[in-house]
């Protein structure tokens, strides 16, 4: 009523104090919009619950968000009350929220609003979650969901924030800004973590749930986006999966492995759901890098077997090999009986060595060696491509084991030339070869052993027989 009254006595005194045509012209979106503007925390507030009102209308909605969607300067104001976190403000701040997320439904709008400078980081300051002030702003580290404390509503403020974000993150520009915000990864990935308490609890609201599920979607959408756009957003989501103890909490959480396993193996998916396969598979692989704890949770799911049966599976084999390797590389000496079955594997392992190129065969080195084949993979890789960066890596990694195992080797790794191989690898090492996991073709995690390291290792066991 308030606003009604204050409408019509503004109408009122333009028709008194200048034409009558100037208060016919007035309104109520109009008549909010300027209102915005106002200096005054009371003018304001009656102009967003205007603008509130008129744009969550099925009615009016439409021509309401036209309205400001041609108004720049309105856009940029309801913007700026997005970083109001006053309590007194919280009204007008929830009210500038949820106009913003309807008006970036249409296209045109959701450009406008993202165009505006500063503009992302006013919608990451929604988002709010218990962080450890000592980590950097990209890092995802301890954190806690804060739900509504005393009379503010933050879990209001979260939803609304991810609800904008999604909107806006269906034009592929978009999606560039928001993985370029410092800081606003990392929140959202925060919410993709549902707790104990979130999943337990029968008093949940239905506003949390779908804040988690819009959360996801949004991951979602960001790491499928195409071109450089989708790249760099595929580099940041995989750093940060990373980050140290992450690999940790993730395979601790309950369900995850197993989850992941059942997609892997799991027969009779469509065609055109092959990728979820793949991608289950690459991140298994993932979380068994460098992780003794990953290595024993997927022991223990006694899953040996069916890794070995992938072998033999084209659409399975790359991603069983790297996990295996990873197995047996990170699992430590205590599972060395648990992993004897993978000897089962070497007739597939060395046909796959023989006969395969590329992304199979470097993987499969990863598991088993044969003499001859190892060198003749080093002469003719001496500048690797792109596509199987660390092939000669494991082949030195699998030349060392074979040498250090029988000393027969050694003199069969020097008859067939394997010394002068080594000198021209110290001679051609290039940079990629020093890392561990790749997205497209920027290295994302280091070897602890470098490649000069490993040459040398090898040259050294080659001159003392």
């Amino acid at each position: 009523m308030v606003s009604i009254r204050r409408f019509f006595y503004d109408a009122y005194s333009k028709c008194v104090n200048g034409s009558i045509f100037d208060g016919l012209k007035m309104d109520m979106v109009s008549f909010a919009m300027d209102l915005l503007a106002s200096n005054s925390p009371d003018e304001q507030l009656i102009g967003a619950r205007i603008l509130r009102q008129f744009a969550m209308s099925e009615r009016y909605s439409d021509d309401t968000l036209q309205k400001i969607g041609i108004n720049l300067p309105v856009i940029e104001r309801l913007v700026e009350m997005l970083n109001w976190k006053d309590p007194q403000e919280e009204e007008i701040r929830q009210s500038a929220a949820e106009i913003l997320s309807k008006l970036a439904g249409k296209k045109q709008n959701s450009l406008r609003v993202a165009g505006i400078p500063g503009a992302m980081e006013s919608i990451s300051s929604l988002l709010q979650t218990h962080r450890n002030p000592s980590s950097a702003p990209d890092e995802i580290c301890e954190k806690k969901i804060i739900f509504d404390q005393g009379n503010y509503g933050y879990w209001t403020f979260n939803h609304l924030g991810l609800l904008i974000l999604k909107k806006l993150a269906r034009d592929h520009d978009n999606c560039g800004k928001i993985g370029n915000t410092r800081g606003l990864l990392p929140k959202i990935v925060d919410f993709t973590h549902a707790e104990d308490r979130l999943l337990k609890d029968e008093n949940v609201t239905q506003s949390q749930i779908l804040t988690v599920k819009r959360s996801l979607q949004l991951v979602k959408m960001l790491a499928s986006t195409t071109g450089s756009t989708g790249s760099f957003s595929e580099v940041r989501f995989q750093s940060l999966a990373l980050e140290e103890n992450a690999t940790e909490r993730i395979g601790g959480t309950g369900g995850v492995l197993k989850g992941l396993f059942n997609i892997f193996f799991k027969q009779g998916m469509a065609g055109d759901q092959n990728h979820v396969k793949i991608a289950a598979g690459q991140a298994l692989a993932m979380l068994t890098m460098d992780s003794k704890s990953n290595c024993h949770r997927i022991l223990k799911l006694k899953v040996l077997e069916k890794l070995l049966g992938a072998l033999e599976v084209p659409l399975l084999r790359v991603n069983a090999a790297r996990i295996l390797r990873n197995l047996c590389a990170f699992s430590g000496s205590e599972c060395f009986n648990q992993l004897m079955g993978v000897r089962a594997a070497a007739p597939t392992v060395l046909k796959a060595i023989m006969s395969e190129e590329n992304k199979l065969q470097e993987v499969m080195l990863g598991l088993a060696a044969h003499a001859h084949e190892l060198v003749e993979i080093l002469r003719k890789y001496k500048y690797p491509p792109i596509k199987v960066p660390r092939i000669r890596r494991f082949t030195i990694e699998l030349a060392i084991w074979m040498m250090r195992d029988k000393e027969t080797n050694v003199h069969i790794f020097k008859d067939l030339g394997m010394e002068k191989e080594l000198e021209g690898v110290l001679e051609t090492t290039s940079e990629i070869e020093s890392f561990n996991i790749f997205s497209g073709t920027v290295g994302l995690n280091r070897h602890g052993t470098s490649m000069h390291s490993l040459v040398e290792t090898a040259l050294k066991l080659l001159e003392e027989q």
